[in-house]
């Protein structure tokens, strides 16, 4: 009996594998990766997102692929890299422009041209659109709309008598309710601090932007070599001057410590974070009172702007000539890109998704207070430029020279002219080669 129940399991399971061999060699196979991979949360959900597409048609079979956040982007850099890349995938959006120019992206504009009521372009962002623009034609789609706020603890703010009305909209009204905010114990450990310049998505470029300026100029040439910009980074440290290094150090350690962020933790009172942050409070089951407003600007002139850096959708180009998959690919990535999707895809990762009208329309059948504040200034949201010479500029080109500054190893004015040598460096070095 035994036997013959073992016999019947590997029958039947051969039989779901020619079924399935059959499924996927009777259609067009389309290869998408994803951020969803089994044993997540969202596996399932988008599993069923594009197992609804497959069932919809019968022409195109998708393949979905999940990896880890961490994991995908060596993925899909070294099938980039490679001509092994999906049909189709996810990426980042500000630096799309650098994968049209390699060649190895399908012209959207094309696909346009040929299906113009394929997609209406007016329910995306017109920055993110821009960014994913390459000699006029467009060469990927803003998939998500990445936005950083100011996250405000109302708890905290009660604690000290202060209500709504004081949340902070300059520099300098984030200065004096931040230090009502903060704690100090007997031996003078931090216990919590009001707020921090350096913390969470708080950035030197997005408080640079915040002044009307930036690292680089309209040709992309480096500054940093103003006074101004010496004044925007030493603002940075002096905001807790009446803290130690070490006293800020051990704060940070015991935050990371605890393995949460440490406005979910409530170990800070107002903190700059992106829309995820939202989740993580949610997904923490936190149960105290907060908000989310505009990033305080400069006392004078200050630009409204924040960070957008969201996730592009691209359709990649092998240089195999396989029409029938590109074909599909366009099919897809239309549903991917729809009004239905785009709201499924935001409930199933805790994303806010490109598509304007999807997410204002879930904010308000959800009554979501947060998720409509942080559509708001989704509008103010910008992407970092993309620099040839220097793709890192913002991350690994400068942290070193960001940490020798916050150490004390260096001065602001040591900091950014080292920095400004280094990026003109990398532009020289690039000329000499392109």
């Amino acid at each position: 009996m035994k036997k013959l129940l073992a016999a019947l399991i590997v029958a039947v399971a051969a039989f779901a594998a020619i079924a399935c061999d059959n499924e996927s060699t009777d259609r067009i196979t389309i290869d998408f990766w994803h951020m969803a991979p089994v044993g997540t949360a969202a596996y399932t959900p988008t599993k069923a997102i594009i197992t609804a597409f497959n069932e919809s048609q019968d022409t195109y079979f998708v393949k979905g692929t999940g990896f880890s956040f961490w994991d995908y982007w060596d993925k899909i850099n070294i099938a980039i890299s490679s001509r092994t890349a999906p049909d189709l995938g996810l990426s980042t959006l500000d630096d799309s422009v650098s994968r049209a120019e390699a060649g190895v992206l399908y012209n959207i504009s094309d696909f346009l041209d040929a299906d113009p009521d394929g997609l209406e372009l007016d329910e995306f962002y017109d920055a993110a659109l821009d960014f994913a623009t390459y000699q006029n034609d467009l060469y990927a789609l803003p998939f998500t709309a990445t936005v950083r706020v100011l996250y405000y603890n109302l708890d905290m703010f009660e604690e000290v008598g202060l209500t709504v009305a004081d949340v902070p909209t300059t520099w300098s009204e984030l200065y004096d309710v931040a230090k009502q905010l903060d704690i100090v114990d007997g031996d003078g450990e931090i216990q919590r601090l009001g707020f921090d310049p350096s913390y969470g998505n708080a950035t030197y470029h997005g408080w640079l932007w915040e002044a009307g300026l930036d690292f680089f100029d309209e040709n992309l040439d480096p500054t940093l070599n103003t006074q101004a910009h010496i004044d925007v980074l030493q603002w940075m440290k002096d905001f807790n001057a009446e803290f130690t290094r070490n006293q800020l150090v051990a704060f940070g350690d015991a935050n990371t410590l605890l393995g949460i962020n440490p406005f979910a933790g409530e170990r800070v009172a107002m903190m700059v974070e992106t829309d995820g942050l939202y989740e993580i409070i949610q997904n923490a089951n936190a149960d105290f009172t907060f908000g989310v407003t505009t990033i305080p600007v400069p006392d004078d002139n200050g630009v409204r702007v924040n960070w957008g850096s969201g996730f592009s959708i691209e359709l990649y180009d092998n240089g195999d000539n396989d029409t029938a998959s590109k074909a599909g690919a366009w099919e897809f990535l239309k549903y991917m890109m729809s009004y239905d999707v785009q709201k499924e895809m935001s409930e199933v990762n805790g994303w806010i998704m490109a598509h304007k009208r999807a997410m204002s329309d879930l904010a308000t059948e959800t009554g979501d207070p947060i998720l409509a504040r942080l559509l708001v200034e989704v509008e103010y949201a910008r992407d970092k430029v993309y620099v040839p010479y220097a793709p890192s500029w913002h991350g690994n080109d400068w942290q070193p020279y960001y940490n020798n500054f916050l150490s004390g190893e260096m001065t602001a004015t040591e900091a950014l002219a080292a920095a400004r040598a280094n990026y003109i460096q990398k532009q020289e070095n690039y000329d000499a080669t392109h």
